[in-house]
C-alpha cells in the first residue's frame, strides 16, 4: 500500500494529463473498443515515457502504475462508484470504459483499498493544506514531487523504526477504526475479484464455444474445398470423354459411309453374277 502523499500526487498527475488531454480521449471514443484499446495503451506509454515517469521499482512501483493508469483512463471516482454500485458486471464496466479488465479491477481496488485516503483529500481540500497546494501545481511539478516523496520514503525506511514503537502511538480507538475499515475493504475486493473471476470464466466459456464453432466451419469449409476439387476433376472427366465420344461418333460416321459404300458395290456384283 502506498504512502498517502505519494498516491495523492500519482492521482493528481493522471487527472491532470486527463484534463489536458480531453480531446485525445474524445477521438478514442470514435474508434471501435479493440483499436480503443490499442489506442490508449500507446497514449499511456507515450506519456509515461516521454514525460520521464519515474516509478518505483518492484511491487511497488507495478502498483503506482495500476494506479497512474486506471486514475487516466477512468478520472471520475464518484461516476465509475456510482456505475459499480448499480451494475456489478466486469464485462459492463470494461465496454463503458472502453478499458482492460485489470484497469477495472485496479480502479475498484483502488476505491477500496485507498477509499480513506481519497475522503480525507476531500476534508482537506476545504481547508489550506496539502491537498489545495497540490490542485495548484502543474504536471510537472507533480512529477517533481514525486521524486520528493520518492526520496522521503527511502529516509524513512533508513531510520528503521521499531514497528511497536509506530503500534503505540495509534490511540486504540483508531487502531479498531482502521481495523472495521480494512475488514470492509478486504471483504469488497474480494467480492470483486469473485465478480471478476466469474465474469472471466464467463468469456473463456464464450470464447471456447466460438472457437469451437470456428473449428466446425473450418472443417466443413475444408470438406467442401475436396468436394469441389472432386467436382472439378470429374467435370475435366466428362470434358475428356465428350471429346472422345465426339471422335468416336465422327469415326463411327466414317465407317458407316464406307460400310454403305461396300454393300452398294457388294449387291452390284451379286446382281451382275446373278444374270450370267
Amino acid at each position: 500500500m502506498l504512502e498517502k502523499e505519494r498516491f495523492l500526487a500519482i492521482k493528481k498527475l493522471a487527472n491532470d494529463i486527463r484534463n489536458d488531454n480531453d480531446k485525445i480521449f474524445d477521438s478514442f471514443a470514435k474508434l471501435s473498443y479493440d483499436k480503443a484499446i490499442n489506442a490508449k495503451e500507446k497514449f499511456i506509454n507515450s506519456v509515461i515515457t516521454n514525460m520521464n515517469i519515474d516509478f518505483s521499482d518492484g511491487e511497488q512501483g507495478r502498483e503506482e502504475k495500476q494506479i497512474f493508469r486506471a486514475n487516466l483512463l477512468i478520472p471520475d471516482d464518484q461516476e465509475f462508484f456510482d456505475s459499480y454500485s448499480n451494475d456489478k458486471n466486469i464485462r459492463s464496466l470494461m465496454n463503458k470504459y472502453v478499458v482492460n479488465i485489470e484497469d477495472v479491477m485496479s480502479k475498484i481496488t483502488e476505491l477500496n483499498v485507498y477509499s480513506k485516503y481519497i475522503e480525507e483529500a476531500k476534508k482537506e481540500s476545504k481547508n489550506p493544506s496539502f491537498v489545495d497546494e497540490m490542485v495548484k501545481i502543474s504536471p510537472k511539478e507533480a512529477e517533481s514531487l514525486l521524486d520528493e516523496i520518492d526520496s522521503l520514503s527511502s529516509v524513512m525506511d533508513d531510520l528503521e523504526i521499531p514497528k511497536e514503537e509506530n503500534e503505540a502511538s495509534s490511540e486504540p480507538e483508531t487502531a479498531m477504526v482502521n481495523e472495521e475499515e480494512f475488514n470492509d475493504s478486504f471483504d469488497d475486493i474480494t467480492s470483486a475479484v469473485s465478480d471478476f473471476v466469474a465474469s472471466y470464466d464467463d468469456m473463456q466459456e464464450e470464447i471456447k464455444g466460438k472457437d469451437e464453432k470456428i473449428n466446425s466451419l473450418k472443417a466443413q469449409l475444408e470438406d467442401l474445398k475436396s468436394i469441389n476439387r472432386n467436382l472439378e476433376s470429374v467435370n475435366k472427366d466428362i470434358e475428356t470423354l465428350k471429346k472422345e465420344n465426339e471422335a468416336l461418333a465422327a469415326t463411327n460416321k466414317k465407317l458407316e459411309i464406307k460400310l454403305a459404300k461396300s454393300a452398294e458395290i457388294l449387291n452390284k456384283i451379286y446382281k451382275s453374277i446373278s444374270k450370267k
